[in-house]
């Protein structure tokens, strides 16, 4: 089994973390941003929690990082101290939703120490992280991917291979782009329905029934309809991805995005609701 050194101990990381112990590996974890109920937890079930940066990498085989956005991977990877206590010939697992620029700034940064970097974004939020059955939109390396077969095999159930570092970003935040917009819609239709007076339960089971369908509708409609926002996916983080997905799109030379734009602008209207599910968009309306 592998030696792991795991940054972002957070909702989702520790979940992955867990299972990743559960399996066999040996984790070293350190107290990241003052949070200390992460590696505390994961301390229960083996894990190593070190003061030393050079003991936490220094003989890692992996090093995975699940933290919140470009500048907490830029704080782990972008500077002399990382740099030079990673150990020759390391995987960089790295599966935080940030820019694609960022993860190929760490894959440059590496090269001359032999480590390869996975560009390896997750969907699938929370529940899937605990049963350990994420989709993984890896992309990197293909070697590196074989190296890290026994890493992935007890956190995901599927693991896509997408091309160079950067392209999982870039599908990720284009795959949230996509269901934000479809969120934004169910959130809509649901105030119309309501508003109708309509037998929600009856009506649910036509839409899914109908073309009108889809993965959103199916997840979500049944927390507006019982006005439930208790947080899988937070409504910032999702707001966040769409952000970076707009940026991309917005450096594509003679590509429109009105429909993006304006369910972008929608989610930012929601910012009171931020720290509640994705699916408290629909409280919003323009």
């Amino acid at each position: 089994m592998a030696e792991i050194a795991f940054f972002g101990l957070g909702t989702m990381g520790t979940p992955i973390a867990k299972n990743l112990l559960k399996a066999g590996h040996k984790l070293h974890v350190m107290v990241y941003q003052g949070l200390t109920a992460g590696p505390l937890e994961v301390q229960k079930l083996g894990a190593v929690i070190d003061e030393r940066l050079e003991d936490m990498v220094g003989n890692a085989d992996f090093i995975i990082s699940v933290v919140p956005n470009d500048d907490s991977v830029r704080e782990i990877y972008m500077n002399e101290a990382m740099h030079a206590a990673v150990k020759e010939g390391a995987i960089i697992i790295e599966m935080t939703s940030c820019s694609p620029e960022v993860v190929r700034e760490v894959e440059d940064c590496y090269a001359d120490r032999g480590v390869k970097v996975i560009d390896a974004p997750m969907t699938g939020a929370l529940p899937k992280a605990i049963d350990g059955t994420l989709i993984i939109m890896g992309a990197g390396d293909p070697e590196a991917f074989r190296a890290a077969e026994s890493v992935f095999a007890p956190i995901a159930e599927k693991v896509y291979q997408l091309g160079r570092v950067g392209n999982g970003k870039l599908i990720k935040a284009m795959t949230n782009l996509l269901g934000a917009i479809n969120l934004a819609a169910v959130g809509e239709f649901y105030r119309f329905a309501r508003a109708e007076g309509l037998d929600m339960e009856q009506l649910a089971e036509v839409v899914k029934a109908s073309a009108g369908g889809s993965t959103q509708f199916t997840r979500n409609f049944g927390k507006m309809v019982e006005n439930n926002y208790a947080s899988t996916f937070a409504l910032s983080l999702l707001r966040k991805d769409m952000g970076i997905a707009l940026d991309c799109a917005a450096r594509a030379e003679g590509l429109s995005m009105p429909l993006a734009e304006c369910a972008y602008e929608l989610y930012k209207k929601a910012s009171a609701f931020d720290r509640e599910d994705c699916s408290a968009i629909a409280k919003v309306s323009l």
